[in-house]
């Protein structure tokens, strides 16, 4: 295993994606670079509308067609560029070498088909068992994310939120890929439920050595299952490093904002500390840093020079000018 996590088996490079919307040029995502070895897991934060899904769906290679009007860079997985594959290429890799467990598991099961057969769909595709082989491995998936096998043929509407959550981890690794990108897995669910599939993520990543990619915006998520951090605001990274580098010396204000929001049961306040303000506008953004509006410790130099993702220690990259300045 360790000779697995030498290997640097994802690397995005330069990423940019933008969405065409109302006339308007919406830039999703800008120059966003990361490497990712293989057996660890990198977690993904940021305010709803950062880009973190988008990132996803660019390495997934399932941005929507109507509305993508850019994709730049390069998504290096095991050395070939996801983006220059051909539609087959593609849909060879999805679901049997990176699959998918999508944010909100109501829209991503099909409420006409039994939950089996959902399951033994990807199985049958991916693999090329007859109907009778992919049921029988279907059921032993359920199994695997705790739920009975006489629930294979019953319906996404007869489960809770929790058990559909858990169906849609069981549809992800029926192919045991070798990358598992988790989109919000446990937003829709109550605190009990969300520490159970979080439980059932690490076990499942443990015992099968999968890499994974966290999006969330819950740092009590990223604490509990990643190696590694990449804080996304406006679409870029802002800041990155080891968990340890990001969780004990935060750096960039937008990081220590998050952090400072976050319940702290030794204090007594009567209120938390939000970030003031609203994430940019990504179909008007600001010239300088994209914080500099709501960072209360921005310069004029901020607001109008946009400076580079810098390594200040270790992996520990920033990218802010009053940091590269200390």
């Amino acid at each position: 295993m360790s000779e697995k996590k030498d290997q640097t088996f994802l690397s995005v490079k330069n990423l940019r994606v933008n969405y065409s919307s109302g006339g308007r040029i919406v830039k999703a995502v800008g120059g966003v670079s990361f490497d990712l070895a293989s057996g660890s897991s990198l977690g993904l934060v940021g305010e709803t509308g950062a880009g973190k899904t988008t990132i996803a769906k660019a390495i997934m290679q399932i941005l929507p067609d109507h509305a993508t009007k850019l994709v730049d860079g390069e998504i290096l997985f095991k050395g070939r560029d996801i983006l220059k594959m051909t539609e087959h290429e593609k849909r060879s890799v999805r679901g049997r070498e990176i699959s998918m467990v999508f944010q909100d598991p109501m829209t991503a099961l099909n409420p006409v088909m039994t939950v089996g057969d959902q399951i033994a769909e990807g199985i049958r595709n991916h693999q090329g068992m007859d109907r009778a082989h992919a049921k029988k491995e279907a059921a032993k998936m359920l199994e695997m994310v705790g739920i009975s096998v006489d629930r294979a043929d019953e319906y996404p509407h007869q489960f809770s939120g929790g058990m559909k959550q858990r169906v849609v981890i069981a549809i992800a690794l029926s192919c045991n890929p070798e990358l598992l990108i988790a989109d919000e897995p446990t937003t829709a669910l109550d605190v009990t439920i969300q520490a159970q599939v979080l439980d059932l993520i690490k076990e499942l990543k443990r015992s099968r050595g999968t890499s994974m990619i966290m999006i969330t915006h819950d740092l009590g998520v990223v604490a509990d299952t990643c190696d590694q951090v990449a804080v996304i605001y406006g679409g870029e990274v802002v800041e990155m490093g080891s968990l340890e580098e990001i969780y004990t010396d935060p750096r960039h204000p937008y990081t220590k904002g998050l952090f400072g929001a976050i319940p702290d049961l030794s204090k007594n306040v009567a209120r938390l500390s939000p970030i003031e303000g609203l994430p940019p506008d990504p179909t008007d953004l600001p010239q300088g840093c994209y914080f500099a509006p709501r960072c209360p410790h921005a310069t004029e130099e901020c607001r109008k020079r946009h400076c580079e993702l810098s390594n200040i220690s270790g992996t520990h990259f920033v990218r802010c000018l009053e940091v590269q300045k200390e």
